[in-house]
């Protein structure tokens, strides 16, 4: 959490990174708040947190149960599901997803570390690594698939009317993880590992290839203000079309020949089918794991075309994609150079990052073609036993991978039709009807207002958590404290003693007579009581 907070507010002095940063720390400290919980019930039922010792004694706990509130509640999956809780913040899952499409506030290295390499996966690698566990927690496993299912769907409906480069390429990120989720979901703990393995050489590529795009436009990344820029980014242009064509999971499947993505995001698919004639939500998981497919290809070669294709918009008012749309809030890779050259750097004419920026991403492109061609007998294949030796265990029943391998043919060519009607759809509207986006988008309508506003989840959470919690903080700074801490303290005893004290000081008039008259009142006063005690 430290580390992703400092990460993304790396340009400390932009108000929009700070406050990225501090939304993924919070997020994630709600999922921190779930995964606690987990690793609390895990101690309470095993008396360890010890893999090595909860790991051999899963099965005799599997029937456990904990009575609350007139219910057994199954142990298993009340831990698995609130570790998952954690894996969601984490991983950016549906509800606990705001914060990941604002982490490309920092550079885009660090977008790269983070959405394709390390911290957002670590989520898909907590499952994975807990199977054992969530092999024996069905129930957990459902929600599991469903979450991964509409996080899949969401950011990729949101991605299709994005306009920042970064952004839509984070919402590929949050897509993508919702895959790697609903492989863990149906049992394919394998397909996860893999598609994690594969995603990240072609998301670090589509990053850091949109780095070059973003330095080689002086720090432009909306996609339209581009355009036309093939001839004079020629490297950064085949990189990315290499990263597109691995994300969209392009293959032939009879040939069993295709880039990076099509053997690790098909064996998904493939392997939410084969469970499906079992489970009902992993069907559902098939369904929408086609249809994400589809809006990937689309939004990742709108992307491409908006970018590469077309007429050059840079240097003049955008007429492209989205151009009567609100402006999104830009960020830049570096602080923003002084007022006087931004006024002008849209002059300077785009040009190819130099060699320190191609060739990490001429490495990658090796790992988008080749490392699903590679890896995928090791990962998902016939040597898959061996490779993994036991480090993901699957139960008895759990053939989900075996049965992927022999699903009808339809199955194997559904998620490349999809794709490529995707494809298809983008290249009429960016390339064939150049504008034609544009003018969509300037109608403004309910769906395309749904989308560009990103579901209106910042609305809502705004309306609820973050309306509620200073609703809170008002309600105990001015009532709790102004009114009944000052009111009983500062403003009230105390205030009542200063004015007695005030009031008080005016008996003290300085003249001698009048200190003499009380006295002699005083002494009249002793004397009175004295002779009525005597009396009595």
């Amino acid at each position: 959490g430290l580390a992703s907070y400092l990460l993304i507010c790396f340009w400390f002095k932009k108000p929009t990174a700070n406050a990225a940063s501090i939304q993924a720390f919070v997020v994630n400290r709600v999922g921190d708040f779930g995964f606690a919980l987990g690793i609390i019930t895990v101690f309470w039922k095993f008396g360890t947190i010890e893999f090595a010792e909860i790991f051999p004694r899963v099965e005799e706990f599997a029937a456990v149960g904990w009575q609350f509130a007139g219910q057994t509640w199954h142990a298993m999956d009340l831990a698995c599901a609130l570790l998952f809780v954690g894996a969601m913040g984490k991983s950016a899952q549906f509800f606990l997803h705001t914060w990941l499409p604002d982490a490309m506030e920092g550079p885009t290295p660090v977008s790269a570390l983070i959405h394709a390499a390390t911290m957002v996966t670590a989520g898909v690698y907590m499952v994975c690594l807990l199977s054992p566990m969530f092999e024996y927690a069905p129930v957990t496993k459902q929600i599991v698939t469903l979450v991964g299912a509409v996080t899949a769907l969401f950011a990729a409906t949101v991605g299709l009317a994005q306009n920042d480069i970064k952004r839509v390429i984070a919402y590929s990120t949050c897509s993508q993880l919702g895959y790697m989720f609903f492989a863990a979901g149906v049992g394919a703990y394998q397909a996860a590992m893999f598609h994690l393995f594969t995603h990240a050489f072609f998301k670090a590529l589509l990053f850091l290839g949109a780095g070059s795009v973003i330095h080689g436009m002086h720090h432009e990344q909306d996609m339209r203000k581009m355009g036309a820029l093939w001839k004079l980014l020629p490297v950064t242009y085949a990189v990315m079309v290499i990263g597109t064509l691995a994300i969209t999971g392009f293959g032939i499947p009879d040939l069993h020949l295709g880039f990076a993505g099509f053997y690790s995001k098909d064996t998904i698919i493939e392997a939410a089918y084969a469970a499906g004639e079992e489970n009902g939500i992993a069907y559902f998981a098939f369904v929408i794991g086609i249809l994400a497919a589809a809006l990937t290809a689309y939004y990742s070669w709108r992307l491409a075309f908006m970018t590469f294709h077309g007429h050059a918009k840079w240097g003049h008012e955008p007429h492209d994609d989205h151009a009567h749309a609100p402006a999104q809030h830009e960020t830049h890779d570096e602080p923003l150079p002084d007022a006087h050259d931004h006024g002008h750097h849209h002059a300077h004419t785009p040009h190819e990052s130099p060699l320190v920026m191609v060739v990490p991403l001429l490495l990658l492109a090796v790992g988008a073609v080749a490392a699903g061609f590679a890896f995928v007998e090791h990962f998902v294949g016939d040597h898959q036993a061996e490779f993994w030796r036991g480090a993901i265990f699957t139960a008895p029943n759990n053939h989900v991978l075996e049965h992927a391998h022999h699903v009808p043919q339809w199955v194997l060519y559904a998620p490349l039709v999809a794709s490529m009607l995707g494809l298809a759809t983008a290249f009429y509207i960016y390339v064939l009807r150049e504008g034609l986006g544009a003018r969509m988008a300037a109608k403004e309508g309910p769906v395309w207002s749904f989308l560009y506003n990103k579901w209106f989840f910042d609305e809502l959470y705004n309306a609820t958590f973050v309306r509620a919690a200073r609703g809170l903080g008002d309600l105990f700074w001015k009532v709790g404290d102004q009114k009944i801490i000052d009111g009983a303290g500062p403003n009230g005893v105390a205030a009542v003693s200063a004015a007695i004290g005030r009031r008080t000081g005016k008996l003290q008039t300085g003249f001698v007579y009048h200190y003499a008259f009380v006295m002699l009142l005083g002494v009249a006063g002793l004397l009175s009581f004295a002779l009525y005690a005597w009396a009595a």
